[in-house]
Parts: C-alpha cells; sequence; structure tokens
C-alpha cells in the first residue's frame, strides 16, 4: 500500500521517460518544418525576423493542449504517461511554471542579443548580463548532475522535473505482454535465414550469374549481322544510354567503357550482348564520329 501511495508502483523505465522527451522535441521538429513550409512563398527573411516569436508560439500551443489540458505532453501520451506530483494530480502553479519555464525562457534566450541591446541603451547592466551567463554556466552543471543522478533513481529525467516536483508514471497500468511460442519459432526462423542470406550475398557473384542466365535464356539479337555502326556509337549496349568514354571488344560494338570493364572484371568468359561473341582482353578506346549505317 506505500508504494501505492507514493506512485512507484506505476513508475516507468528510464528508456521510457528519455523517449517521451524524444518524440516531444521531434513535434516541435516537425511542427517547424511545416511552418518554414507555409512561410516557403513569403518574402525573404520575414520568417527569421520573426523566428523566435513563432517558435514561442508553437511552443506555447504544444504546452496548453499537452501538459495544461491533460497533465502529459504529446510525447508521454503516446507513451501512456502522465506527470504526477507525491502521488496526486499536478497543480495549475506547477502546470503555469512548466509552460513558463518551456516557452518564456527559451523565447528569452532566443532574444538575449536583442534585451541586451535595448538595455544597454537605457541603463549599464553589465554585472547583471555577466551574472546571467555564469547562472546559465551553473544551470548547465546542474542539468548534467541532474541526468546522473536520474540514470541512478530512475526520477525526475530533467532538472525542471526536479525542481518543480513532478515526474512521468504510467497513466494506466501496463498490461502484461503475452506472445505465442509459434510466434516466437516463426521470429526466430525468419531471423535466422534472413543472417543466413546477408550472409551469403556478398560471396555470390552477381554479375557473373546474371550473365549466365542471359546468355540461357535469350539469343543474341544480331548474331548474323555486323554491327550498325551508327546505333552502335549512339548507345552502350549494356545500359543503352549514350557511351561515356566508348570503347569496343573484338565483336566491334561500342559500350560504356565502365559498363563493358565492370562486367568483364565480374565474369573472365563476359560476352557481347549484342552478339554473344566473347568480348576478350582488348578492349579498345574509339572515337564515334561515323554517322553512316553499315549492314
Amino acid at each position: 500500500m506505500a508504494d501505492e501511495r507514493d506512485g512507484t508502483e506505476h513508475r516507468v523505465l528510464r528508456v521510457n521517460q528519455l523517449d517521451a522527451a524524444q518524440l516531444d522535441e521531434e513535434i516541435i521538429h516537425l511542427l517547424r518544418n511545416q511552418l518554414n513550409k507555409a512561410f516557403h512563398y513569403f518574402e525573404a527573411g520575414v520568417l527569421t525576423k520573426y523566428e523566435a516569436e513563432l517558435n514561442a508560439v508553437l511552443r506555447f500551443l504544444v504546452w496548453r493542449f499537452s501538459v495544461y489540458s491533460s497533465n502529459s505532453t504529446i510525447g508521454q501520451r503516446m507513451l501512456n504517461m502522465k506527470y504526477t506530483s507525491a502521488g496526486s494530480t499536478v497543480s495549475l502553479l506547477q502546470k503555469l511554471l512548466f509552460g513558463f519555464c518551456i516557452v518564456g525562457i527559451p523565447y528569452i534566450r532566443e532574444r538575449s542579443i536583442d534585451i541586451k541591446g535595448i538595455t544597454d541603451r537605457i541603463l549599464d547592466l553589465n554585472s547583471i548580463w555577466r551574472y546571467v551567463n555564469v547562472g546559465e554556466k551553473l544551470f548547465q552543471f546542474a542539468s548534467v548532475l541532474n541526468f546522473l543522478i536520474f540514470l541512478q533513481k530512475g526520477k525526475y529525467p530533467s532538472l525542471l522535473e526536479r525542481v518543480l516536483g513532478i515526474h512521468p508514471v504510467f497513466a494506466q497500468r501496463q498490461s502484461i505482454r503475452q506472445v505465442s511460442f509459434d510466434f516466437m519459432t516463426r521470429e526466430l526462423l525468419w531471423h535466422g535465414f534472413a543472417e543466413f542470406v546477408f550472409f551469403l550475398l556478398p560471396l555470390i557473384n552477381i554479375h557473373k550469374l546474371k550473365n549466365l542466365l542471359v546468355r540461357r535464356f535469350s539469343s543474341p539479337a544480331s548474331l548474323d549481322k555486323q554491327p550498325s555502326i551508327k546505333v552502335a556509337c549512339h548507345e552502350c549496349g549494356i545500359c543503352n544510354e549514350p557511351p561515356t568514354a566508348p570503347h569496343q571488344g573484338l565483336c566491334g560494338h561500342v559500350f560504356c567503357y565502365y559498363c563493358i570493364k565492370a562486367n568483364s572484371l565480374a565474369d573472365l568468359s563476359f560476352p557481347c550482348p549484342l552478339c554473344g561473341s566473347p568480348m576478350g582482353d582488348d578492349i579498345i578506346p574509339v572515337e564515334c564520329t561515323v554517322a553512316l549505317e553499315v549492314t
């Protein structure tokens, strides 16, 4: 009963809490991308000028329809989690402070240069800004220390949650997953077969196997004809594109250098795909300047 009162019965795993925080960041990133697309055809610099304000509005909307209304962030709701405070619901003051910390403080940080410029014209506040910089470094150090404590205790993943006294718990009791023996057997067999295939594929000469199948189930297109110089010089017989660095074999047909060289290195007995004769090792460069068709 004591565990139920302090909320430890529904405490979530550390990885679930980190996954929820990552999902929240991804949601903000997706919303910002959609906003950038919406302002894509506006005048250049409009979005950049008001970027801090638009980011604050996005964070406010996310906070308003997540933590404020349902005591959980969007990422926590997706993972069946919610915030609790000492075994009870989160108070209105805690929600407002949470909203100010995730909306107001990032906005002030993004506009810090502008704010500093305005205050410098009115008052000399350099000493105050130095204290602010020191406070930011102390906050970063405290955040790292809090994360180390979180890895050990599994509670309060962020410094903000520790200060406010709120931490995530399961919204509903997690049911025990039951996986049938037949399903587990199929998965093990499939994973074993997949690992065997991934191990075997690099040992197979795909080019040579392809050439054997082509020779077995197709007949050469011009077995009893001389090559058409015009077609051969304007189209590679392997990739059917204009030849790059044209070269020809013993049969006289013209191919891209990379096409014919790659296939010859992969298969020493690679035949010409147009006439079926062996290509040989004498692959020489040619100049495709003849425009007449020879039959």
